[in-house]
């Protein structure tokens, strides 16, 4: 199990106390793996016209109405930041035409990155955004950006993993609705690694300040590598745990 809490209740249901393991939550450890760069997000962005050092607000594993809220929020923002930009990743990239809708008729243009190829070259300010209508590819996204919401967490409820944004070291704000990963939310709330935002009057003026305010959004970096380097060896731990019940090579049942 991932902490005490969850053992416990195994330990309710009736799971004899011996059986029951805490190894941690194997999350952290997978954010921190090294993963192959498949793609060049900084040669994408440069592409569509954002120029080296500018303000990124990243929403990533967004869901429906989610994309339409950020873009509300981006509009007013870029009135005091006109060197701002949205990256737009929705958890399912089959809602991509659904979340262009949702920008268009905001007023926010915006280019599919279905649509960036090698010849592609805009100009700074043809468009406001980058809509990531492919998978796989937005933890490339996540060291490019200057602030990060994670998704599924104002319109719907569960939440997205907070967990990969937070291992590269960027400041991570999320909505009230995390359910899958309270232990993880409290976690990064305690030690000042993430912001969590009551509703969306909260997420623009969170987002205002973050985005005037280097020192904070690094402070909260800071903070979250900590977060991650500290709940690191879920794997060693589940792999040991295994390990102790092996004889000769076979998994065998202890009775």
């Amino acid at each position: 199990m991932q902490n005490e809490a969850d053992a416990a209740r195994l330990s309710d249901l009736g799971c004899r106390p011996e059986a029951i393991h805490i190894v941690g939550n194997l999350k952290f450890d997978a954010a921190h793996l090294e993963t192959q760069q498949t793609i060049n997000v900084g040669k994408i962005l440069r592409q569509v016209g954002i120029p080296p050092g500018a303000r990124i607000l990243l929403g990533g594993s967004t869901h429906d109405g989610e994309e339409a809220i950020l873009a509300e929020v981006f509009q007013r923002l870029r009135k005091q930041f006109p060197d701002l930009y949205l990256v737009l990743v929705p958890r399912h990239f089959e809602r991509s035409r659904d979340a262009g809708r949702a920008l268009k008729e905001r007023g926010v243009k915006f280019i599919y990155r279905s649509d960036v190829s090698s010849d592609t070259q805009l100009p700074p300010g043809e468009v406001d955004c980058l809509l990531v209508n492919s998978t796989g590819e937005l933890k490339f996204f996540y060291d490019h950006a200057t602030v990060i919401f994670v998704g599924k967490s104002l319109t719907a409820e569960g939440g997205q993993n907070p967990i990969e944004p937070a291992a590269v070291g960027k400041p991570v704000v999320f909505g009230p609705n995390m359910q899958n990963f309270a232990d993880v939310v409290r976690n990064f709330l305690a030690q000042d690694g993430a912001v969590q935002v009551r509703d969306t009057a909260e997420l623009g003026k969170t987002l205002a300040e973050l985005l005037a305010n280097e020192t904070r959004r690094a402070e909260l970096g800071r903070n979250a590598v900590k977060v991650v380097g500290a709940n690191l060896g879920a794997i060693n731990r589940t792999v040991d745990m295994i390990i102790k019940h092996l004889d000769n090579g076979e998994i065998y049942i202890k009775k």
